[in-house]
């Protein structure tokens, strides 16, 4: 009754918005859902459940002692909605499976098959070493990505300010004294004059852009997946795309099945975890295949999304037995270069970003100042 009061009992809840489903024509449909818990919450529970089942303590007791590590939220709610199923006797894949927008796939998989190995604790060891890699990766890219995001807000604003504000108190100068003003006067006044009469315009045109891009990329498979897809075929950014999806798609699918998750299975789990509509259907192919008897690293190669680095290493992995091993190793040297091209493409884009905020700025104080140096080599003639 506990866990009724709390939130929408488990029987209601949508059991996981994330998976795809097919529409009526065939085409696969997803919508994106995203994680309504912060990860780094998820981290610190996992990293903990698995020291203190590591210590031999119960499940149900290690829950009770994390729920009060947490405020009132919806977190602690799902933790004391495990809880509470777990002592009605649910096994607690069960019981973390009634909260998807906290547990994903991914997560109850695997804490399925700990418990269906017995080695639960050192499941949950491995998961979260997972979900610390992956809050370091993201971490890593929002870090990466702020200071060009704030150049690009301060050169927005600054310019914004100079064509609304400045740039009008200097026509109007120029507007009484009668001047001859340069061609490029002329058109950065016509822009501000522009900017200045119709700014619900020049300001609602690019929101409605975005809130319609957003709106489509959200809901609309084929839009997301043709936004994908560009994406790969850009220089620089399709380089890291590529390898931020292959990172991913090792690292998920070496740890899933270390853990003792049947591989058809693991391909299922691996391509939710996937954030590229076109890498998503290239791991549906490979499963298809795999499930029809071929090689995982065959049917790697025959995708054409995974370099030849790739193939080698989970072919001897499957020759070996050592598959999972062998795409850990390749999931975190994939993370080390994406993130080297991630540092690397922000240091090339920092000053470039510098030099072209410097040239507008410039050429607009260029275009205000050019008449009056026009006007006082007049003077300087006249005296």
């Amino acid at each position: 009754m506990a866990r009724i009061q709390r939130k929408v009992p488990a029987a209601r809840r949508v059991p996981n918005q994330s998976t795809p489903h097919k529409g009526g024509g065939g085409e696969e449909e997803t919508r994106l859902v995203k994680r309504k818990v912060p990860l780094k919450h998820i981290v610190q529970f996992t990293r903990m459940l698995a020291t203190m089942t590591e210590a031999g303590l119960p499940i149900l007791r290690n829950l009770k002692i994390l729920s009060n590590q947490w405020p009132e939220g919806r977190f602690r709610d799902s933790i004391l909605d495990a809880c509470d199923l777990v002592e009605e006797g649910q096994p607690l894949s069960d019981a973390l499976a009634q909260s998807p927008e906290v547990y994903d796939q991914l997560y109850v998989n695997m804490a399925r098959a700990g418990e269906a190995g017995g080695m639960l604790d050192q499941v949950f060891d491995r998961l979260a070493n997972f979900l610390e890699r992956s809050q370091s990766v993201r971490d890593k890219t929002k870090s990466a990505l702020t200071y060009p995001i704030v150049i690009m807000v301060v050169a927005l604003v600054v310019v914004s300010a100079l064509m609304l504000f400045v740039i009008p108190k200097f026509a109007e100068l120029y507007k009484e004294m009668d001047m001859v003003l340069p061609k490029l006067t002329q058109v950065m006044i016509a822009i501000s004059g522009f900017m200045t009469e119709f700014w619900y315009v020049v300001l609602g045109v690019p929101i409605l852009l975005w809130m319609t891009h957003a709106l489509l990329y959200r809901r609309s498979y084929g839009y997301r997946r043709g936004c994908h897809a560009i994406s790969l075929r850009m220089p620089v950014v399709g380089a890291m795309s590529e390898k931020s999806q292959v990172s991913r798609f090792a690292t998920t699918f070496g740890t899933l099945i270390s853990s003792g998750v049947p591989h058809l299975e693991a391909f299922d789990i691996t391509r939710g975890a996937l954030t590229n509509e076109v890498y998503r259907e290239s791991i549906e192919d490979i499963r298809e295949e795999v499930r029809e008897g071929e090689a995982i690293a065959a049917s790697l190669e025959s995708s054409e999304r995974f370099d030849d680095l790739v193939v080698a290493m989970v072919e001897v992995g499957e020759e070996t037995g050592e598959l999972d091993r062998m795409c850990i190793r390749l999931g975190n040297s994939y993370e080390e270069q994406y993130t080297r091209a991630l540092d690397n493409m922000l240091k090339l884009i920092e000053p470039i970003m510098l030099v072209l905020l410097a040239g507008v700025v410039g050429s607009i104080a260029l275009a205000l100042f050019l008449p009056l140096f026009g006007l006082l080599e007049e003077f300087g003639k006249a005296a």
